[in-house]
């Protein structure tokens, strides 16, 4: 058991700060973490007032965690630069991804600090938000669109991660090929690989995927069902619903690249996967979704092409 925990918390944001106070409120109600040193780190591509980070820091001072507040530059927005400057950034070997919209249960880093000393091989850690349902139906709708996989722990056929979606009814602690980003602990020393790459824009849609890739090639990640939390997945400030469905079937296949797992079969489940969530799109009248998943599945074509003579 570890004595002395050392963690750092990153939390990278844009302009959400009702979401965000939520979050910070659910950290400085954690238990039994008096005698540990934790920094909450702010990443903010947008703008915070020095008021509300004062008010947040005496929150948080009052359960002994420290804050620290890093603004970025304009040239600099991106989710996943703001993962490259956490990692520059924070102090501690421990470091804790954690989306502005997520809520934690009061023994979460308590149980984190557990697994870590429990899993002293783990390359990286996360836990299970409490708000996803999935019925018997949409089990199968995931596994017959191409989304999911059997296996809780392992990416679909196209390279998707919805098997997540069953995480909160396991029991015990599993391995997995990927974190959710929402809630993925590392051990800072096996992030060195992650480079600001050009296809990851904005939002950054399955930058968590990418992280845990790179991260996963150096040994074993884990899912500990007991880290419980509700992730709201708060619509403001993300990026446009034609983007962000064109960048879902994209930015899919450069996953699929950087895994080396772009073949005829893979490729064609993509696709399958692009057409299937068009559709999906189209019955719920979602004109801009459905766009961007028709813009994304020809481009796909482009890219599979070029891939295939490259």
């Amino acid at each position: 058991m570890i004595t002395t925990f050392k963690m750092s918390v990153a939390i990278c944001t844009r302009n959400r700060h009702e979401d965000l106070w939520k979050c910070i409120e659910s950290i400085s109600k954690q238990k039994s973490i008096n005698n540990d040193q934790i920094e909450i780190i702010i990443i903010d591509d947008g703008e915070t007032s020095k008021d509300w980070l004062q008010n947040a820091g005496d929150l948080l001072i009052s359960n002994n965690m420290d804050l620290r507040y890093l603004p970025k530059k304009e040239s600099e927005s991106g989710l996943i630069k703001s993962r490259i400057k956490s990692v520059e950034f924070s102090k501690y070997e421990n470091l804790l991804f954690l989306d502005d919209d997520v809520e934690l249960e009061q023994d979460y880093f308590l149980t984190l600090k557990k697994t870590l000393s429990n899993y002293p091989d783990a390359v990286g850690i996360s836990g299970a938000d409490q708000g996803f349902v999935c019925t018997p139906k949409g089990r199968l709708l995931m596994l017959l669109s191409g989304r999911s996989h059997f296996s809780p722990g392992k990416l679909s056929w196209s390279g998707f991660a919805s098997a997540m979606n069953m995480w909160n009814k396991h029991s015990n602690v599993f391995k997995t090929e990927f974190l959710h980003g929402c809630n993925m602990c590392y051990r800072k020393k096996y992030l060195s690989d992650i480079k600001d790459v050009e296809w990851l824009k904005g939002y950054s849609l399955g930058e968590d995927l990418y992280i845990s890739y790179l991260a996963g090639n150096h040994g074993s990640m884990y899912v500990n069902p007991d880290l419980k939390l509700l992730h709201h997945g708060s619509p403001t400030s993300r990026d446009k619903a034609e983007f962000v469905s064109y960048t879902k079937i994209i930015n899919h296949f450069h996953l699929l690249k950087t895994r080396n797992k772009v073949n005829l079969f893979r490729y064609l489940m993509l696709r399958w996967t692009a057409c299937f969530l068009s559709i999906e799109a189209k019955l719920k009248r979602n004109d801009e979704a459905y766009s961007g998943y028709r813009k994304g599945t020809k481009e796909l074509r482009n890219l599979f092409a070029a891939n295939r003579v490259t």
